[in-house]
C-alpha cells in the first residue's frame, strides 16, 4: 500500500497526539491517581504506535510500544507513576517530536533508535512487584489493558458492553414499533484484534455486513466517532433484524481481523429498567484517527446509506491546507476589487439604471458576505500555539531552579491562522524573559513578604478589530535605572539624552537589538536578547508591543493583533494629487483645526485637543507633496492612537471610508517603514497604505 498519500494527514495528527500527551503528562504529575488522564495517555501512545506501524516507521512505532506498555502496567495498578517516570515520559514525547521532524523536512524518521530511553522504560517495568521479566508480562497486561474492565460476571474480554448503550426515548420508541412489526432487536459488543491497524476499515466492513440483514438503529461510540477512530478495540450497536441473532453474529464475525462477538437478544419492555440498574462505563474521545484509516469512510458510509430518523447529526469536519484559504482569500479579494471598480464606473457614467444600481448593491452585500465566510474558515483558536507552554515553563523551572506557575485564559480566542501560526515564537521569548529574569528566586520573594511559587499570566482576549495577549509576571520589573545607565554606558543614547528620557521611553530601549542588562547570559533568555526581534515580528503582523513595569511587583508585555491581515476598513485620504488609505482601527477622531490654534512646544507643532496635547504630523512634508491647501484654510486633522500615545495626521481632504484589499509592496520597499502596503482602487488607480504606529 503506498501511504505517501496519507504522509501530511499522519503528521498533523502526530501532532495533535504529542500535544495531547504534553497536557497529559503535565496534568499526571499534578494528579498521579488520575485514571482519566493514565487512560488517555495510553490510548494516545495506542494510536501513535498503530499510525507510526502503519507508515512504515518502526522507531517512531517501537518507542511508543514502550510507552504504551508502561501505561498498560500503570492502568493494571502494577507500577506506580513517580517523578522519575514523569521526567523519562516528557524525553520520550522530545524524542518523538524529533522523528516528527525529520518525516517532516524528509519524508524518514532517521537513524536515532533512542535505545537509552527505551532502557530506561524497561527498567520502569522491571520495577514491577513481581519477578517475572518485562517481555513475559507485557503482552498479559496489554490484554488486560484493552479488555477494558469487563463488568464483573460477564464472560469475554470485550463484556456485554451494549447493555450500557444509552436508549433514548426516540430509540425506544423505533424499538417498540420494530417488536409491533414482528422484528427482534439484538445487542452486540464486537470487539477487533490488537494487531488491526485499520480499525475504521473493519468496522466499516462489520456495519455493511449487518447492514445486510437488519438496520443498526444506535452505536456506541458514535458512528462519526468510530469512523474517526475513537476507540479502543471494542465498539457495540442496537440492530433490529428478521433474521436471527446468530445470523447477527456470525456477519459480524465474517469480517476478517474481528476478534469477539457477543450478543444477546434485547427485551424492549425492559429496556428502560436495564438503563437505570447497568453502570456505563464512561467512554473518553481521544483524537486517534491514524493516517491511513482516513482513506476508508466507516460509520458515516454507513448512516449515509440507511439514514435512521433517530441518528443525531454530526458535525463533519475537512482538513484543508492553509495554501488553498489564501488562494481562496485573495480570489476574495480580486472580487472585492472588482466590485469597487464596478461601483467607480457606474458613478463615473452616471447613466446607470435603478435596476443596476440595485444589483451592484446586492453584488456588494454578497461580497461582504463572502468575505466575512472566508475570514472565518481562516480564523482559528490561539490554543493550539499557548498549548506549548506549560511544559515549556515545568522544564525552565528544573533548569533555573526557581518555582513558577503558568495561568493561561482566552485560549478560545479565535486569530487568523498565519498569525497563530507566527505569534508562538514572540510569545515563547517574552514567556523565557519572565521566568529567567522577571521572576527571582524563592529565597528573594520571601525575603520581599511574595510567596515562593512566582506567577506568570498569559491573557487572551478580543478588543474591538484587535486581539490583545498579555504576558504579566509578579516578578522584579524592570530596573530603568539599571537600563538608563547601560545605554548611556554603550553610547546608545548620549548622558543628557539619558537624563531627560521618561520611564517609557527608557524601558522602550530594551527593544534595541542586542541590548541586554543582563549581567551574564543564559542559554534561557537575556532580558533584551530577542526582544527586537519580538518587536519586528509583531510589527510584521500590523500589531503592535507595549511594556508596563513597577519595580519590585513586576511587568507586563501587551502585545495588539488585527484580526485580519487581508481585508480591512480604512480611510481615504487626499494629500495634493495623491490618495492615501489609514486603516480605521487606529483612527480615534476627525477634527476640523483652525490653524490659530497650532502651537510650538519644543519647535514642534502641537494641539490642544480635550486635555491632551497631541502631535501634529504634516503628511505632505513627511511623504514629499505639495499640499493643495492654502496655509490660512482649516487643518483637517486625522487623530490616531498607538497604545496611549496620539498623534494628528494633518491631510488634504477626506474622500470616506472604503473596504480595501492590503497588497505586499515586496521585499525591495520593505525598508520604508510609514507605508505598510498597497490597494487597488476602483478606477485601477494603486493607493498607499500609511502605517500610524509607524508614523506615531
Amino acid at each position: 500500500m503506498d501511504v505517501s498519500q496519507y504522509l501530511e494527514i499522519f503528521l498533523d495528527e502526530t501532532n495533535e497526539h504529542l500535544q495531547s500527551l504534553n497536557t497529559q503528562i503535565l496534568s499526571l504529575e499534578r494528579d498521579p491517581e488520575n485514571m482519566d488522564t493514565i487512560n488517555e495517555i495510553f490510548r494516545a501512545a495506542h494510536s501513535l504506535k498503530g499510525m507510526a506501524g502503519t507508515m512504515g516507521y518502526k522507531r517512531m512505532q517501537n518507542l511508543t510500544h514502550d510507552m504504551e506498555n508502561v501505561f498498560s502496567e500503570v492502568r493494571n495498578g502494577n507500577i506506580k507513576v513517580n517523578a522519575g517516570m514523569i521526567d523519562v515520559l516528557f524525553q520520550c514525547l522530545d524524542a518523538l517530536e524529533e522523528y516528527n521532524t525529520n518525516i517532516r523536512e524528509s519524508s524518514d524518521e532517521g537513524t536515532n533508535d533512542n535505545e537509552p530511553l527505551i532502557k530506561q522504560l524497561n527498567a520502569i517495568m522491571n520495577g514491577q512487584e513481581d519477578d517475572g521479566s518485562a517481555a513475559e508480562t507485557q503482552p498479559a497486561a496489554q490484554e488486560a489493558a484493552q479488555a477494558d474492565a469487563a463488568p464483573a460476571g460477564q464472560e469475554g474480554g470485550a463484556g456485554r458492553k451494549w447493555l450500557a448503550i444509552h436508549l433514548n426515548e426516540s430509540v425506544q420508541n423505533v424499538l417498540r414499533e420494530a417488536v409491533r412489526q414482528g422484528k427482534k432487536a439484538y445487542g452486540l459488543t464486537v470487539k477487533v484484534q490488537e494487531s488491526c491497524i485499520l480499525k475504521a476499515a473493519r468496522a466499516f466492513l462489520v456495519f455493511k455486513a449487518i447492514e445486510e440483514i437488519g438496520e443498526i438503529i444506535v452505536s456506541d461510540p458514535s458512528a462519526q466517532d468510530i469512523e474517526d477512530e475513537k476507540f479502543d478495540l471494542d465498539f457495540s450497536l442496537v440492530v433490529i433484524s428478521d433474521g436471527t441473532l446468530e445470523q447477527a453474529i456470525a456477519a459480524a464475525k465474517g469480517v476478517s481481523e474481528i476478534e469477539e462477538v457477543l450478543g444477546d437478544e434485547m427485551d424492549v419492555a425492559a429496556a428502560a429498567g436495564i438503563q437505570e440498574t447497568v453502570e456505563t462505563e464512561e467512554r473518553k474521545d481521544t483524537p486517534a484517527a491514524p493516517a491511513a484509516s482516513t482513506a476508508p469512510t466507516a460509520g458515516a458510509a454507513v448512516a449515509a446509506k440507511k439514514p435512521a430518523a433517530n441518528k443525531p447529526v454530526v458535525n463533519r469536519t475537512v482538513r484543508v491546507d492553509i495554501e488553498k484559504l489564501d488562494t481562496l482569500m485573495n480570489l476574495v479579494s480580486e472580487l472585492i476589487i472588482a466590485k469597487n471598480s464596478l461601483v467607480s464606473a457606474s458613478t463615473v457614467s452616471g447613466t446607470s439604471s435603478p435596476a443596476v444600481n440595485e444589483q451592484i448593491e446586492y453584488l456588494e452585500s454578497v461580497t461582504t458576505s463572502l468575505h466575512e465566510s472566508v475570514m472565518k474558515v481562516r480564523m482559528v483558536p490561539i490554543e493550539s500555539t499557548l498549548k506549548q507552554f506549560p511544559r515549556m515553563v515545568r522544564d525552565l523551572q528544573k533548569k533555573l531552579g526557581k518555582k513558577m506557575e503558568l495561568y493561561m485564559t482566552g485560549e478560545e480566542t479565535e486569530l487568523d491562522r498565519t498569525v497563530v501560526d507566527q505569534i508562538g515564537d514572540p510569545l515563547m521569548h517574552l514567556i523565557r524573559n519572565s521566568a529567567d529574569h522577571g521572576l527571582e528566586s524563592a529565597e528573594v520573594r520571601k525575603e520581599r513578604g511574595k510567596p515562593e511559587v512566582g506567577s506568570i499570566f498569559l491573557d487572551a482576549y478580543q478588543d474591538g478589530n484587535n486581539v490583545v495577549i498579555e504576558v504579566r509576571d509578579d516578578g522584579n520589573g524592570i530596573d530603568t535605572e539599571a537600563v538608563r545607565r547601560k545605554a548611556i554606558e554603550r553610547g546608545v543614547v548620549t548622558p543628557e539624552q539619558g537624563e531627560n528620557m521618561s520611564e517609557k521611553e527608557v524601558i522602550n530601549l530594551l527593544f534595541n537589538a542586542g541590548f541586554s542588562t543582563a549581567k551574564t547570559v543564559t542559554d534561557v533568555s537575556g532580558r533584551g536578547v530577542g526582544l527586537d526581534v519580538v518587536k519586528s515580528m509583531i510589527e510584521s503582523l500590523s500589531g503592535e508591543v507595549e511594556v508596563k513595569s513597577k519595580l519590585g511587583e513586576g511587568s507586563a508585555w501587551i502585545i495588539r493583533l488585527p484580526l485580519t491581515l487581508a481585508i480591512i476598513q480604512a480611510l481615504m485620504v487626499d494629500i495634493g494629487n495623491e490618495k492615501y488609505a489609514i486603516s480605521l482601527g487606529s483612527i480615534q477622531t476627525i477634527e476640523d483645526i483652525s490653524p490659530a490654534d497650532v502651537k510650538l512646544v519644543q519647535a514642534k507643532e502641537v494641539i490642544q485637543l480635550r486635555d491632551l496635547v497631541i502631535p501634529l504630523i504634516r503628511l505632505s512634508e513627511i511623504l514629499d507633496i505639495e499640499s493643495k491647501k492654502n496655509p490660512e484654510d482649516n487643518l483637517v486633522v486625522v487623530i490616531v492612537k498607538k497604545g496611549d500615545k496620539y498623534a494628528g495626521l494633518v491631510v488634504d481632504e477626506l474622500i470616506g471610508q472604503q473596504e480595501i484589499v492590503i497588497k505586499s509592496l515586496g521585499k525591495y520597499i520593505s525598508k520604508c517603514k510609514i507605508i505598510s502596503g498597497a490597494t487597488v482602487l476602483g478606477d485601477g488607480e494603486v493607493a498607499l497604505i500609511l502605517d500610524a504606529n509607524a508614523l506615531i
